[in-house]
């Protein structure tokens, strides 16, 4: 089966703090660095929306910001042909670790309020209990350790953004001897990122549970790293 470059890990300026790029100039970015598809993983944590002003508006308000860029990044997906799935890069109010989410749709974040606000046994409970998967990025930047294996399905062994220190060979390490799922990812916040890092997805991945069986079954899929590391 024909594999094609995905990135997982990814931001925008409409809605991520930190980001540079706008949702159009990151998918223009990928087609032009040949991946077929991305997940747009904006921060959902307490900052964006306390920046923005929003805490104290209806949720519904509150969750159509925070989907603004990942709107923005599928419109343009689909005028050029690459695929954008929705992802989370979730904070929790009780923890300094940051979770990459593949799963949840528009309608699971409508529904479910500021999940942010959950401790992190809650946060990955609701997650596994509707089947979604859970990843922690970056888990040895900033001189982090993993979080308890409990609370995710797997683990960022390559994050690629060039601006810090992520420390992946002792992720692979822990992945290995924990023998738990893995991801890679650019951590695209502007242009120099596009294309660093990402992984090999088959095209019938069609959707966010198109995707969730796949690393259910595969685990350790085929991993992008072009950066020289």
């Amino acid at each position: 089966m024909k594999l094609y470059q995905f990135e997982m890990h990814c931001h925008t300026a409409e809605t991520s703090p930190c980001g540079i790029l706008h949702a159009a100039e990151v998918v223009d970015g990928m087609k032009e660095a040949g991946y077929s598809g991305t997940f747009i993983t904006d921060h959902f944590y307490a900052r964006f929306f306390k920046k923005q002003g929003l805490e104290h508006l209806e949720w519904e308000i509150q969750a159509a910001q925070y989907l603004k860029g990942y709107h923005a990044a599928k419109r343009r997906g689909d005028e050029i042909g690459v695929k954008v799935f929705l992802g989370l890069e979730v904070q929790t109010e009780d923890s300094p670790f940051e979770f990459l989410e593949y799963g949840p749709d528009e309608r699971f974040i409508r529904d479910n309020g500021p999940f942010y606000k959950l401790s992190t046994p809650e946060f990955y409970r609701l997650m596994h209990d509707n089947g979604y998967l859970v990843f922690q990025a970056h888990p040895y930047r900033f001189g982090l350790s993993p979080e308890n294996p409990m609370y995710f399905d797997g683990i960022e062994i390559v994050n690629a953004q060039p601006r810090n220190e992520s420390r992946n060979k002792l992720a692979l390490k822990f992945a290995y001897d924990h023998d738990i799922m893995v991801i890679a990812g650019s951590d695209v916040h502007m242009k120099e990122d596009i294309g660093r890092s990402g992984i090999m997805l088959p095209g019938n991945i069609d959707n966010e549970k198109d995707f969730v069986a796949y690393m259910k079954k595969v685990r350790s899929p085929e991993l992008i790293v072009t950066y020289g590391a």
